[in-house]
């Protein structure tokens, strides 16, 4: 089973086959020690991935009326519902690091990686790294490139400038499994220095050049 991955393919379902998926995986999932409780992201867990199932599973019964606002709501649910899917399969990924048996007790289905050898190297650099302010109070939204050969990255945060020799050490934020988007909460106002890593199986990467963001 080497090189396997989780299967998704979540679009290209039925919804009674996504159902039946699904469940399978908020059944494996919960109470599974492999995983632990907190998922990398914080505002991602059991509760949160148990919860938009039900509300997959209550629309779709209810939308069999055929009810045009229900079959909305049921469309809703459903793209919610496999939005927080890829998220917990990501950090499920990243978290077995290569035990296929971590994923198939959580319920996963996985697929055979074929068409390229596995790396054997850490990622890159991250490139493109960059940050926001957002209207909520103590929050930013960084983007950056992602890496191919990444299944997670660290961020990490300083609240005054690194370069300065009095300047205080970097503190992990979070780990995240996608830089195309993300928020980083939690933060005091003024200006924050953020910088960023990717990982695999392999190891680290390289730190990113720091940037500078404001905090509102």
């Amino acid at each position: 089973m080497q090189g396997s991955k989780i299967n998704l393919g979540l679009e290209r379902r039925s919804d009674s086959a996504l159902l039946m998926y699904g469940g399978a995986v908020v059944a494996g999932t919960k109470d599974n020690k492999a995983l632990g409780t907190t998922w990398g992201d914080p505002s991602l867990n059991w509760d949160v991935f148990n919860g938009s199932f039900i509300i997959y599973r209550d629309a779709y019964y209810a939308a069999l009326s055929h009810d045009k606002l229900k079959i909305a709501l049921r469309n809703d649910a459903h793209d919610a519902f496999c939005s927080v899917f890829k998220r917990v399969a990501a950090y499920a990924e990243f978290t077995a690091n290569g035990d296929t048996t971590i994923l198939l007790s959580a319920g996963f289905e996985l697929r055979q990686e074929t068409t390229r050898s596995p790396s054997t190297e850490p990622p890159g650099p991250l490139m493109d790294l960059r940050g926001n302010p957002t209207e909520h109070s103590g929050r930013i939204e960084m983007h950056a490139t992602k890496l191919d050969d990444a299944l997670g990255y660290e961020a990490q945060i300083c609240t005054s400038d690194p370069s300065l020799s009095d300047a205080p050490p970097w503190l992990h934020k979070q780990t995240v499994f996608s830089v195309q988007r993300f928020l980083i909460d939690g933060l005091a106002q003024g200006f924050v220095w953020v910088r960023m890593r990717g990982a695999n199986h392999n190891g680290y990467g390289p730190w990113s050049n720091p940037i500078r963001v404001l905090v509102l």
